[in-house]
């Protein structure tokens, strides 16, 4: 016997059952290999062995698997005969890890061995690859001065006159271009008071007949040509326009993802500047975004049509009521008529930590959004 079929016969032995004769017969003379006897299927032996061939009698090459040990079989039959007791006993590792994960709480208060883990918000690769502005790495509160019109004269110093600005019927009255103003002031001097704010003008472009300048552009170049109403020069490094918002929902959520974008966090503190009768429908808002009331103030002007305007806003919040994130009815159209270049807007693709709720806002629910936010307390945002 060759020495071939001397390593092929110990081979077979060496890694056989223990206690079973081991026949081996040479495959053939020229090449010296040796194999186990097969039982009439191709390459698989009597007892479990197989070896790969080449169909014609000849094993090029031989690849042996062992049966599974005695223990291992033992094991998946009692876990075929007892198939419930396995899956009672995963799901009760599921929800214990869950509830440890969760801080899960029993009657008196945190579970006997229960972990409480801090919520941890992460940003996309790329929100985390983009830098903030600079000297915007510190701001905490957002300042937001929604738009009300367009611009749509050509000296941005005569804005005080109706005539300047493209306005929708229910705003043709005496002293409304006023109140933009007074909102712009407002919103510039609380900048100023505070280091660590940012400031948005929020708005997008709404009028056809004004052209393609937004909401928000109009009032930053107008505070502009007033000189920024008097205060330093830090309120214009600190101020930026959002322009795509179509409504007083998009106003808040849309000025919330600007400062994100600019800052690479999300505010502390919001401040709206706007007509008081509007207060309550922000309110609405604030609640359909999960942002803690505590830190968010809402600083009012008398218009100058409040009658009208208080009627509107009983239709408006109660249409809130029914449709929290207004893309139903007459909100959604009115979000149609208010985007006549059909813009859009481009946050949900760029702010892309806040995929959940962009997710739950595009299936149009009727619900509030319940899960955690950036924002939401105790949350971190990494």
């Amino acid at each position: 016997m060759g020495t071939r079929a001397r390593d092929g016969a110990f081979a077979a032995y060496r890694f056989g059952d223990v206690g079973t004769s081991v026949d081996c017969e040479l495959a053939s003379e020229n090449t010296g290999t040796w194999r186990r006897p097969v039982d009439g299927r191709r390459g698989r032996s009597s007892d479990g062995w197989r070896a790969d061939d080449d169909g014609g009698g000849q094993a090029k090459e031989r690849r042996w698997r062992r049966r599974p040990s005695g223990a291992l079989e033992g094991i998946r039959a009692w876990g075929r005969a007892n198939d419930r007791a396995v899956w009672l006993a995963l799901t009760a590792c599921v929800v214990a890890g869950r509830w440890a994960i969760a801080g899960g709480r029993g009657r008196g208060g945190t579970a006997p061995g229960a972990v409480g883990v801090t919520p941890v918000m992460r940003r996309s690769v790329l929100e985390r690859a983009i830098p903030s502005v600079m000297g915007m790495e510190e701001v905490e509160e957002l300042i937001i001065v929604p738009g009300s019109a367009v611009y749509s004269g050509r000296d941005f110093s005569a804005a005080k006159e109706e005539t300047s600005w493209a306005l929708g019927a229910y705003q043709l009255v005496q002293g409304e271009a006023r109140t933009f103003l007074e909102h712009m002031e407002i919103g510039v001097k609380a900048a100023a008071k505070n280091q660590r704010s940012m400031l948005i003008f929020s708005g997008g472009k709404t009028s056809r007949e004004a052209g393609s300048l937004s909401e928000a552009a109009s009032y930053w170049q107008v505070a502009r040509a007033f000189e920024w109403f008097g205060a330093d020069a830090s309120v214009e490094r600190r101020t930026f326009t959002e322009e795509y918002a179509r409504d007083s929902l998009e106003n808040l959520l849309f000025s919330m993802c600007r400062f994100f974008e600019i800052s690479r966090q999300f505010p502390k503190k919001i401040t709206v500047v706007g007509y008081q009768v509007k207060s309550e429908r922000f309110s609405q808002h604030l609640q359909a975004l999960g942002f803690p009331s505590g830190n968010f103030s809402y600083i009012g002007t008398t218009a100058v049509n409040e009658a009208e305007m208080k009627a509107g806003e009983v239709r408006l919040r109660a249409a809130y009521a029914q449709d929290p994130y207004g893309c139903r009815g007459d909100l959604a159209a009115k979000r149609l008529q208010r985007d006549p270049f059909n813009v859009g807007a481009p946050y949900s693709t760029q702010v892309k930590v806040l995929s959940a709720l962009w997710l739950h806002i595009n299936t149009c629910s009727q619900r509030l959004f319940k899960d955690k936010l950036p924002w939401s307390p105790g949350v971190i945002l990494r």
